[in-house]
């Protein structure tokens, strides 16, 4: 259910705009080597410290306040006040096919707990409702070389759709350039 305070999944989730006190857990997941890799294409600058953060931090709120594509930040209802992941959608080719890419994060301490999927699941109701965006279809990709995202998509009820070749420039650890194949998923069902 989408309130003026964010989405509750109903399924221990609450996606709501990010704030102030969000920034150091934000930064650090940012930073963190495995979402760097996998999450941060190589033409994204990644805010060096909290003071960078602070355009992200306001266009989050904006964009929730205007049902416009943006970042969510994840966080637990009884725990609202701890960042743990983002999630964000933008429009896919343009608004007027009413298509979204989504992206998520899980902070590295709250890995392993199911969050990426119940976030997604969360977001996509939303984004496919007639009372909340009422896209037509949401997607997502990531690289062929993270299956632990490829698990979360389908987990969250999005269908293997087929690879996009040589798509996605991403970093390597030793900081070279490389393009990714990636994994399209889709859906345009909201999952249960």
């Amino acid at each position: 259910m989408a309130t003026a305070e964010g989405i509750d999944g109903g399924n221990g989730v609450l996606l709501r705009p990010a704030v102030a006190g969000d920034a150091v857990r934000w930064l650090e997941l940012l930073h963190d080597p495995d979402h760097r890799r996998y999450a941060s294409p190589a033409f994204v600058e990644v805010p060096a410290d909290v003071d960078a953060l602070a355009e992200r931090l306001a266009g989050s709120a904006a964009a929730w306040s205007e049902s416009a594509p943006g970042t969510l930040v994840v966080v637990a209802p009884e725990t609202p006040e701890v960042f743990l992941g983002d999630i964000g959608w933008r429009w896919s080719t343009g608004e007027r096919l009413a298509a979204a890419d989504l992206g998520y994060g899980v902070h590295p301490d709250a890995r392993g707990r199911g969050l990426a999927r119940r976030a997604l699941v969360a977001l996509t109701r939303w984004l496919l409702a007639p009372d909340g965006r009422g896209l037509a279809r949401v997607q997502l990709d990531h690289s062929t070389e993270n299956p632990a995202s490829c698990r979360v998509a389908l987990a969250a009820g999005f269908e293997r759709e087929g690879i996009r070749r040589g798509y996605l420039p991403l970093r390597d650890p030793d900081g070279s350039v490389r393009r990714h194949d990636v994994c399209l998923h889709g859906t345009v069902t909201p999952p249960p």
